[in-house]
């Protein structure tokens, strides 16, 4: 039997050279703080929405993260490590009933009492409410129900055994719980104000372009973290929040891998620089429903026209390694075979046999520096091949709407989607049931959606790592995706903090340190 109860200890999920471990110590002491002092925090946007049902930026992620409680948690720190958290134990023995017992006394905000399994029962389910119209139902599909078995006690029922349904939707973001009573009280959704939370730090404040206040929260009988109060400002140029952090208006932000080496010789009075490794794939996107792009041979000069190593050294000064998959380095399922090499020949060859000479086709994508420079390139390179690239640069709210008529509209698109340390959570979103909403290739494949189930049902890791190295093929193959690159991250905070962070730079907030 698989136990994560106080007294036990298990590995769960090796990630190469990384290992993800899942270790359960019940209930940590209570943390008194140093003192009262304010950590400020760049973000890039407000949320959009901190409802687990509709996240879908970065910010609504650790947002969530942070504010809301799971049964279980990715912690910071160097490796991918998992404790639990609202849950004392958790039964992983049977992955098609997952038993789960939870820890008494962890309170909602606004008085809205105690976390039960109820609480449990109510955030999973709702997914399956297709009024709800969840943007993640697609992870609770295996989902049957929650049987509550106690006050604090329960059984998952899922229609399959599936080792990722834990490791791809419970310990990450989309397993949030939240308050069922408040959550009904406020109609059985909201937006980016969170109703109840239950966690280290509760949200007091939510000025729109201006800044977030998270204080520490009075009812947190867990872990909590050196500061009482924590400012997330929205910057969303990278070189902006560099300029504010040597002006001394922030303590940690988020940098662009194009300014490293410039930080890293020359960096702010006070200033830490890193480089950490995402999990996040940037991608462009080759839409084959668009009549233009339906032949495979003209999606493939595409993806032959690219000079992605260029595209890398203009954005991130070569940090940026050229991807294989949306598999992230040192993960397990990553393709260590050679990336894409660009071949002009082939590409305008065989454009020339699909008669598709003199195309004149349109990227979107959002409008930041980085992204635009990646466009220009992209342009320059297809040019080369007798392929004339129409730029469409957009907002961020503009680029991800999406409605009928622009899915039916979609050509080119350069986009990059939060990772997960399990590869099937991206891959679950490219199936023919998703055409149209997230999965925006129209991409539709009866093999990989049969290595789809059965990587799922997988629990040897490495056995399922080649499983997702074939699914990656398939997608590279079918001339719909050109995989970018795994983006990277620069971290620039004050030499006074030892921040908390997850591996790939994702902040944790009680685990936020003053260094000696």
């Amino acid at each position: 039997m698989l136990d994560f109860s106080p007294n036990s200890l298990a590995r769960f999920l090796k990630r190469g050279a990384r290992a993800v471990v899942l270790v359960a110590f019940g209930v940590p002491a209570t943390v008194s703080a140093v003192n009262a002092e304010t950590l400020r925090i760049a973000v890039p946007s407000d949320p959009g929405y901190l409802d687990p049902a509709y996240w879908g930026s970065t910010v609504d992620q650790f947002l969530i993260d942070n504010l809301y409680p799971r049964l279980a948690k990715y912690v910071a720190g160097d490796e991918w490590v998992v404790e639990l958290d609202a849950a004392s134990f958790v039964d992983l023995s049977d992955p098609q009933h997952i038993v789960f017992e939870l820890n008494p006394g962890i309170m909602w905000t606004g008085g809205y009492g105690e976390l039960t399994a109820e609480d449990v029962e109510y955030s999973y389910e709702r997914h399956l409410d297709p009024d709800l119209e969840s943007g993640v139902a697609s992870e609770y599909a295996l989902l049957v129900d929650v049987e509550v078995t106690g006050r604090y006690t329960g059984i998952i029922h899922l229609s399959a055994p599936s080792t990722t349904f834990w490791t791809s939707t419970m310990v990450y973001t989309s397993g949030a719980i939240i308050s069922k009573a408040a959550a009904e009280e406020a109609g059985g959704w909201f937006e980016a104000t969170p109703v109840a939370t239950a966690g280290p730090y509760m949200m007091t404040e939510f000025s729109p372009g201006y800044r977030m206040v998270l204080e520490r929260n009075p009812d947190w009988t867990g872990e909590t973290g050196d500061f009482d109060t924590i400012e997330l400002l929205p910057i969303a140029d990278e070189n902006a929040s560099e300029l504010a952090f040597a002006a001394g208006e922030i303590d940690y932000t988020r940098t662009s891998p194009l300014n490293y080496d410039n930080l890293v010789a020359s960096p702010p009075a006070g200033g830490v620089v890193e480089l950490v490794q995402t999990l996040d794939p940037l991608f462009l996107g080759i839409s084959p429903s668009n009549e233009q792009l339906a032949d495979i041979r003209v999606r493939q000069a595409i993806q032959l026209a690219l000079d992605i190593p260029t595209i890398l050294q203009a954005t991130t000064n070569g940090h940026d390694q050229q991807a294989t998959g949306f598999v992230a380095p040192g993960l397990v399922g990553y393709r260590d075979d050679a990336p894409m090499v660009r071949d002009l020949d082939k590409a305008r060859a065989l454009l020339a046999e699909a008669g598709a000479e003199g195309l004149v086709v349109r990227l979107d994508y959002v409008n930041t520096t980085q992204r635009d420079t990646a466009a220009q390139i992209m342009q320059a390179n297809l040019a080369e091949a007798g392929i004339t690239l129409e730029l469409n640069g957009q907002d961020e709210g503009t680029f991800w709407s999406l409605d009928e008529a622009r899915a039916a509209d979609l050509q080119l698109h350069l986009k990059s989607w939060t990772g997960n340390p399990d590869g099937y959570y991206i891959m679950q979103y490219f199936t023919e049931e998703q055409i149209g909403y997230w999965n925006w290739e129209g991409f539709a494949d009866a093999e990989f959606e049969a290595l789809l189930v059965q990587a799922r049902d997988t629990s040897d890791e490495a056995a399922r790592g080649e499983i997702y190295k074939t699914m990656q093929a398939i997608m590279e193959d079918s001339g719909s995706f050109a995989f970018v690159s795994n983006e990277m991250t620069g971290l620039l905070y004050r030499d006074t903090l030892i921040p908390g962070i997850l591996p790939d730079g994702r902040p944790v907030f009680h685990a936020f340190r003053f260094a000696d």
